[in-house]
């Protein structure tokens, strides 16, 4: 009997979980191709944290990458890797520094004196200490820790079901995105907005906070093509950047004072009467409250908060009010200061007053992810109900360190299991961290390409497949192209996805 070739929701998580000698042998691998030597063209996408997702396409023949390359038809990763996911079979999968087989630590932790081990030896003792950690401390004594080496819906939640059923301790993982998500949202209550192969019909662009030079390159050519059209491109950042530098106009205020001038900005569009008034008397509430608290914010009071010159404020607001289709694009560089909610939720209310969202190209561009989760039945990878209720406690990402290291938290973390992630570097108060790695009674797990700092201070390491060995879905924070990844790589064929090693 022939074996089907379709994919349902569960064998596709059941194939996710195998890695890629497993995906190797599933019907579909096999009956794609008849001849495991022959040539055989497949898609991917870019797993990292990053708002221009690449699209690429890898060749694969007698096991090995022949070919590697984004795919000119893709309308956003259009025919050209960024630079760092050009190079990503020789820096990443096959990189002579590459872990390919599990490691035991046997010096002193950061010494990175490690022997191997058997997968099959290491599970078994990692989890003897597990359940005698959890017999004598309970599960909040074991901490997963996770963030987004690999974006993709599967291996980004690789453990959760496993730590919920332990009773871990829970990780909210907020480094990044929350505080501008937070107050797009209080403004707007979603954070979807223009997509970004759209920004080619605005005429003016005001980038706020963000350099897509150097870190949104597939952003950048559409924004050049909308210059070459006639758009006025305005940079808002206290950094002089690569794209400050080639802005048309670039605003340089004092650092954490964007919600300042976001409300001066209102303050002249409601005082000249540049809004749309019939577009707020339709789709939005408190104008009323808005108009007062903002008198308090007039330009020469802005000027000198933000540095700014008042008549550069007032011109900003005049230009962005008259601009259409005017445009902001914000990401995560808002939220490097205290205010950064603010910030957001102040910037969020500019298209609205002026109506900017009407026409195409018009708006506020930030994330797009919202625009699968009913699609895509994300249901199906949350952690079931059942498990969800456990009434565990939770630590934030960024006060590691203090967990780590607290005489007071009780009971105190004696499990770290680190995926996706290299808090020894990422994380804040770094000493801490560091200190807390360095406890000869903590048993420190983490999966990892490579040893890196946090790698070093394990007791355990187990090698990670990279995006061109496991099965994913893909669904992209900033561009509205998800993406079903199909790899059939299978020259690592000892090391296991994180979800099959959970």
């Amino acid at each position: 009997m022939a074996a089907s070739k379709e994919i349902t929701r569960r064998n596709f998580l059941e194939m996710s979980t195998q890695g890629a000698v497993g995906l190797s042998l599933m019907p579909l691998i096999a009956s794609s191709c008849s001849d495991a030597n022959a040539a055989k063209t497949v898609n991917g996408a870019c797993c990292l944290d990053c708002p221009d997702s690449c699209s690429w396409q890898v060749t694969v023949a007698n096991n090995q990458v022949t070919d590697f390359k984004a795919p000119a038809e893709h309308p956003f990763t259009a025919g050209k890797l960024c630079d760092k996911m050009a190079d990503y079979p020789t820096d990443v999968t096959y990189s002579p520094h590459r872990l390919l087989k599990p490691l035991k630590r046997i010096g002193k932790k950061g010494e990175g004196k490690f022997e191997e081990i058997t997968w099959e030896k290491a599970i078994a003792e990692i989890s003897a200490q597990l359940q005698t950690i959890i017999k004598e401390k309970g599960g909040e004594a074991i901490l997963p820790f996770s963030y987004g080496g690999n974006e993709g819906k599967v291996q980004i939640n690789a453990g959760d079901n496993f730590f919920m059923h332990i009773g871990a301790t829970q990780l909210e993982r907020n480094i990044c995105g929350g505080a501008v998500e937070a107050g797009i949202m209080a403004t707007n209550g979603q954070t979807t907005g223009v997509l970004p192969e759209d920004i080619i019909h605005s005429q003016y662009i005001v980038l706020w906070g963000t350099n897509p030079v150097h870190s949104n390159q597939h952003l950048w050519t559409i924004v050049e093509k909308a210059r070459a059209k006639g758009a006025k491109l305005v940079v808002i950042d206290p950094f002089q950047s690569q794209t400050a530098l080639q802005a048309d106009w670039h605003l340089q205020l004092v650092p954490g004072t964007d919600t300042a001038l976001a409300l001066g900005l209102i303050h002249v569009i409601l005082k000249e009467k540049l809004q749309d008034q019939a577009y707020i008397d339709q789709y939005t509430t408190g104008i009323e409250e808005l108009t007062k608290h903002v008198e308090q914010y007039a330009p020469q009071a802005v000027a000198k908060i933000t540095g700014l010159d008042e008549t550069d404020i007032a011109q900003l607001a005049r230009e962005y009010a008259k601009g259409s289709p005017s445009l902001i694009r914000v990401l995560i560089g808002l939220e490097h200061q205290a205010n950064g909610a603010s910030a957001a939720r102040a910037i969020a209310m500019l298209p609205a007053l002026t109506g900017a969202w009407k026409p195409l190209g018009g708006g506020l561009m930030n994330m797009t992810y919202e625009l699968f989760g009913d699609a895509l039945n994300y249901q199906l990878l949350d952690t079931p109900e059942g498990l969800k209720n456990k009434n565990t406690r939770k630590v934030n990402m960024v006060q590691l360190g203090k967990a780590l290291t607290s005489k007071d938290l009780n009971p105190a973390i004696h499990a770290l299991f680190v995926f996706n992630s290299n808090p020894a570097v990422t994380m804040p108060n770094q000493n801490s961290v560091m200190k807390g790695l360095e406890r000869e009674d903590l048993l420190t797990v983490v999966l990892e390409h490579f040893l890196t700092d946090t790698a070093r201070y394990a007791d355990y390491v187990f090698p990670a497949t990279t995006a061109l060995e496991n099965w994913d879905l893909f669904d992209f924070l900033r561009n509205a192209l998800p993406y079903f990844q199909r790899t059939r790589h299978r020259a690592l064929r000892a090391i296991k996805t994180q979800y099959g090693v959970f």
